[in-house]
């Protein structure tokens, strides 16, 4: 997913509405999403990855967890 295909899903959705995360994995717990962040840096002195060849990141981050039901 896109930030842009992000911001169309969340036209006309009001602020306070609450965010629920669906998932088809087959493990059975309550993901609650914690953080959203960019997250954007550049490697040192122009460094490389081995992998991509880029020189650095540049993404949105939205974090979940499962929710710890014997810690509530």
């Amino acid at each position: 997913m896109t930030v842009g295909e992000l911001r169309k899903a969340l036209e006309g959705v009001p602020d306070k509405l609450e965010i629920q995360f669906d998932s088809d994995t087959e493990e059975s717990c309550e993901i609650i999403i914690s953080a959203a962040e960019r997250v954007t840096y550049e490697l040192p002195n122009g460094e490389h990855f081995e992998d991509t060849g880029e020189t650095g990141e540049d993404y949105f981050s939205i974090y979940g967890n499962a929710k710890d039901y014997d810690n509530d």
